[in-house]
């Protein structure tokens, strides 16, 4: 009998031994990745203006300005449609995805038609893999505050914007999807419109990824080590706690193949379940630009709609 108890109390003791060598393995791998995944950092060029494009229909610009958020430079891209003198147009801040940046986004998403097509101003920020937060554990890095403050000031003391959160919008596609989802939720008196396509809204709950383990770490950098300190930039908990979400004009899109499809029906029942009424575009497909064109000539309509 002594036998079998020793024989037991062994085996747990290597169960236990294995997972802490698992445990420590997984630290060392997140702490050595973060030479390799810093948290996106803002621009080192000098302020600057810089026309991309223009005719008759609209004016493309690339601005670079001080971010005080961000203790450097921002860049993003704006599409203006050519206004009549005193004319003023809504503005709908287009949010890329992670590992995107502004002219990709606007490339992708025909902004410049649509932009055109709807008299909508269409603004992109260059976030890197910020996830649209003000990171915990990084220095300068305050990108939620940058996107909803630098960002809206700076594009109101440009162009022929229509001022008040009824005329401001948001949208984005996967990490953009999340915090265009995030901000409005936290900053309802700034946002009348808000759209997710395949938002990215499980990264708050993630598990060490192993094999991207660069990727885990830039998450816990901006969101915390520890469960509990990300529960404020959890779209779910956010959504619970919200005050008056159905004052927010909402739009959701979702591919049946995405592989974030089950969080975004999650959301969508979830605002409803809230009293919010919500215009949502299900089509086949993953997530990529192919769905998400489907959807964009929607999306589009309604932040026009909603934003006049």
């Amino acid at each position: 009998m002594g036998g079998v108890v020793a024989a037991c109390v062994g085996a747990a003791y290597a169960t236990n031994v294995q997972l802490c060598s698992v445990r420590l393995c997984a630290l060392l791998l997140l702490c050595a990745a973060a030479c390799r995944a810093p948290i996106p950092q803002s621009s080192t060029q000098q302020p600057s203006t810089q026309l991309v494009s223009s005719d008759a229909a609209a004016t493309v610009t690339d601005i670079r300005f001080p971010s005080p958020a961000l203790g450097g430079l921002l860049w993003y891209r704006v599409i203006v449609p050519n206004a009549a003198p005193g004319e003023r147009l809504p503005v709908l801040y287009l949010l890329p995805g992670g590992m995107s940046n502004p002219a990709d986004t606007q490339e992708r998403a025909n902004a410049l038609r649509q932009a055109i097509a709807h008299r909508l101003i269409v603004v992109s920020p260059n976030a890197g893999s910020s996830w649209y937060s003000n990171a915990k554990h990084a220095q300068n890095a305050r990108w939620e505050d940058a996107i909803t403050g630098d960002l809206v000031r700076d594009v109101e003391s440009r162009f022929p914007v229509l001022i008040g959160r009824q005329h401001r919008g948001l949208a984005g596609v996967s990490m953009g999807g999340y915090g265009a989802v995030k901000l409005a939720l936290k900053h309802p008196e700034l946002y009348g419109f808000a759209a997710s396509m395949g938002g990215a809204f499980d990264v708050t709950r993630r598990w060490p990824n192993l094999f991207n383990p660069g990727q885990s770490w830039s998450e816990w950098i901006i969101f915390g080590f520890r469960p509990g300190t990300r529960m404020d930039e959890d779209v779910f908990a956010l959504l619970d706690h919200a005050a008056l979400p159905q004052n927010v004009n909402w739009f959701a899109a979702c591919g049946s193949d995405d592989s974030f499809s089950s969080d975004n029906t999650r959301l969508l029942h979830r605002l409803r379940e809230r009293g919010v009424s919500v215009d949502t575009v299900v089509t086949p497909g993953a997530h990529n630009w192919q769905t998400w064109n489907n959807m964009l000539p929607q999306l589009y309509a309604d932040a026009a709609q909603s934003l006049r």
